[in-house]
């Protein structure tokens, strides 16, 4: 995929005419804007390729839902696919990957219901998570074990201002 083109806040400010047509050159036709002192740039694109991007991720949902609507298809075909997409999947016991694409699908169509991708990516994280626990043999004895020793007292907390 080709890099993002980048422009600062200011020329997009000062140069208005300039940054479009940079825009519009672009090969992914969208703009990385740094803004001085914020943590977050921003994205500038056409509505029109916002429009597309917009559309090619309903077609992948649907495309998914169709997958998973097949029971044969979901539990033997897909389970072999989706490491290819999510590599760290190997890492989980078959049950929990068959889990795993239970939620997404569920948690993917009612993020669609709410219009914002944020529960999708934040149940991919978890699993990730899971996974990671899962491929370290020594973490996992630990948080399998019944005994947790103490590890000492704990201080207060700082007082909030």
């Amino acid at each position: 995929m080709a890099e993002m083109q980048e422009v600062t806040f200011t020329d997009l400010l000062q140069r208005p005419t300039e940054t479009v047509e940079k825009l519009k050159s672009s090969s992914r036709r969208a703009l990385r804007v740094h803004r001085r002192g914020s943590e977050d740039d921003l994205v500038l694109t056409t509505a029109s390729r916002s429009a597309q991007d917009d559309q090619l991720v309903e077609v992948a949902t649907r495309l998914l839902r169709a997958i998973m609507s097949d029971p044969v298809v979901r539990s033997s075909h897909l389970l072999d696919l989706l490491p290819q997409v999510f590599p760290w999947l190997r890492f989980l016991p078959t049950g929990d990957r068959i889990e795993f694409v239970r939620e997404l699908i569920a948690v993917w169509d009612a993020s669609h219901d709410i219009d914002s991708p944020v529960p999708v990516l934040q149940l991919i994280a978890e699993w990730r998570n899971t996974a990671q626990v899962y491929a370290d043999p020594e973490l996992l004895k630990v948080l399998r074990s019944d005994v947790i020793e103490d590890a000492g007292p704990v201080p207060t907390p700082d007082a909030v201002s």
